[in-house]
Parts: C-alpha cells; sequence; structure tokens
C-alpha cells in the first residue's frame, strides 16, 4: 500500500490527479492523505507533495505498542532520519530511540538519510517510508519568468495538473498562447501541438518551449473551430477578453466543443467563472467525468472540467 500526502489547496482535484494516472481507483481518503495500493508515474504529479510506502496504521490507542513491535530493518538501508508530521502527542527522540534499538546497525543522518521514516497524525496514525518528495520548481517558471509573458497564463502548477487529468501521452492545446501548457507536458516527455491563430503570440510560444529545451513539439497557425485532425487529448484554456460579450463566448465555446468532438477522445477544458459552462456543456455531445471548481482569487474562480464520450 501506497500513501500519497496531498496538497491542501484543492482535496478534490488533488485526488482526481492521482488516481487519473491509476489502474486501481479503489482508494480511501484521510484529511490530505490518499492510499492507494498502486505506486504511480509520481514524478509527473503537481498535487503530491510526498510519496510513501505505507509500512502500517494504527489507531491513537495502539499506536505505540504497534510502533514497538515493528520490525524496521526490512526497510532500513544504511542509515535513517524520523521525521513527525502533525505530532502533538509525542517527542521525536523518544520515537526515534524506539527505531534506533530495532535496527541491526543503526545510523542517524539528518541530512542526507539513505531512510527517511515518517509519521503522519490524522484520523489514523500512518508509518512510512519515504520514496519521493516533490521538489518540481513550479514557481521558477511562472509566466513572468519566461521569455516572453502571457497574463491569462495558468499557473505552471495547475497546468500540469490538467494534463495528468488526460492520463495522455499526446496533447492538443488549440488555443495554446505562450505555450503553458505544452511547456509542461514536454517537461514530462509528452507529444505536444500547440494551435493558435496570431503569428506574434506562436513565435513567443516557440520561443518559450526552446527555453526549456522542450523537443517533441509541434505549432500552427490554425484555428481552433476548425480542428479536422485526431488527437488523443485537448488540453486548454479558454481564452476570453475582459470586453467579450458573454454570448459571443458562449457561441464560439459550443462550436470548438462541437466540432471537436469528432477528432478526440478527450477534452481537460478550463472555463471562466461568468459563463454558464454546465449549460454550454448540455448543448454538445460531450459528458463531463469530473468537475473542479479552482479557485485564483477572490474576482476568479476557475471552472475545470473533464469531458468524455
Amino acid at each position: 500500500m501506497y500513501l500519497y500526502l496531498l496538497n491542501k489547496q484543492n482535496i478534490d482535484l488533488s485526488v482526481a490527479e492521482v488516481l487519473a494516472l491509476a489502474n486501481i481507483q479503489k482508494h480511501e481518503i484521510f484529511d490530505n492523505c490518499l492510499l492507494l495500493d498502486e505506486l504511480v508515474d509520481y514524478k509527473r504529479l503537481a498535487y503530491t507533495k510526498k510519496v510513501f510506502k505505507l509500512l502500517f496504521s494504527s489507531t491513537k490507542k495502539g499506536f505505540l505498542k504497534d510502533f514497538k513491535n515493528y520490525n524496521f530493518n526490512n526497510d532500513y538501508k544504511e542509515s535513517f532520519r524520523l521525521e513527525l508530521i502533525n505530532n502533538k502527542d509525542y517527542k521525536i527522540e523518544d520515537l526515534a530511540d524506539i527505531i534506533w534499538d530495532k535496527l541491526k546497525n543503526p545510523k542517524a543522518d539528518m541530512k542526507n538519510p539513505k531512510t527517511s521514516f515518517e509519521i503522519i497524525f490524522s484520523k489514523k496514525i500512518f508509518v512510512c517510508k519515504l520514496i519521493y518528495e516533490n521538489k518540481e520548481k513550479f514557481e521558477e517558471r511562472k509566466a513572468h519568468l519566461r521569455p516572453f509573458n502571457h497574463p491569462t497564463s495558468l499557473h505552471p502548477r495547475l497546468a500540469r495538473c490538467l494534463i495528468n487529468l488526460s492520463s495522455s501521452e499526446e496533447i492538443l492545446d488549440p488555443f495554446c498562447g505562450s505555450a503553458g501548457i505544452l511547456i509542461e507536458a514536454g517537461l514530462i516527455g509528452l507529444k505536444t501541438t500547440g494551435f493558435d491563430t496570431d503569428d506574434i503570440m506562436l513565435k513567443r510560444a516557440k520561443n518559450n518551449l526552446d527555453s526549456f529545451k522542450i523537443k517533441n513539439y509541434a505549432l500552427e497557425k490554425y484555428d481552433a473551430l476548425k480542428i479536422n485532425k485526431n488527437f488523443e487529448a485537448i488540453v486548454t484554456d479558454l481564452p476570453y477578453g475582459k470586453n467579450s460579450k458573454v454570448k459571443d463566448l458562449e457561441k464560439t465555446i459550443i462550436e470548438f466543443l462541437t466540432n471537436s468532438f469528432n477528432f478526440v477522445k478527450k477534452i481537460i477544458v478550463v472555463f471562466p467563472d461568468f459563463v454558464d459552462s454546465k449549460k454550454i456543456i448540455k448543448k454538445t455531445s460531450w459528458k463531463t467525468n469530473k468537475n473542479f471548481d479552482y479557485y485564483i482569487h477572490k474576482s476568479l474562480t476557475k471552472k475545470i472540467f473533464v469531458l468524455g464520450k
């Protein structure tokens, strides 16, 4: 069994991202801990902070007895460090001493341990061995830090999550703008294609992609409303202007979704919150598999939909 320690910003979205990469869907949730009997391609994940092998779980009443009885030698290699998460009841030194006494050749290393044991105190108590800690530098890829900025570009972490929700190896962003989504897809090795009708924007997209050394991409000057090529999945943030008339925007979105239905297996699409996204989708042949509200700031919430057939 594996434990995924999720980002608390949007638990539902964090869970969906992990499950989109999993074959097994049966899972349990305890606060921001996801238990799943499958190790997914965790280096792709955006909203998972850490991934653990679950050694055992216990209750508050039975924890100390279970902890003292557990044989840590099977999971220990060369040196160890112990960390406690959400702990209010135990001294870390006391628990570390118990592990030390259990090990055949104990060695503590607080900086670069070969083995990291962590105990997460939640509705249950989970004793784990660290497999992966997410240190992906999403903040360094924010729009204003790229060679060419675009003010409405998604946060890189959210863009990566949307890509993972597609569970695809090839994606199209038909409104690619400055290539924020394409960059995140390219960094995890996906084949990416971007459409835009603006020559200047396509040039900026190319420069941004090249600055991150993305190789397997294609950019085309193409109208997103006239897609006539097959793609595995679309991942896109629908464009909108502050001066756009809502009726005109809704008509454009319906046209885009209706036309793309014949050429794409699934769509992960982000709507602005001032349009009636559910009403728009009902006017097309797409079915909503999942949807999420993603809070940006007090005047903007993104509506995320996973659409299938």
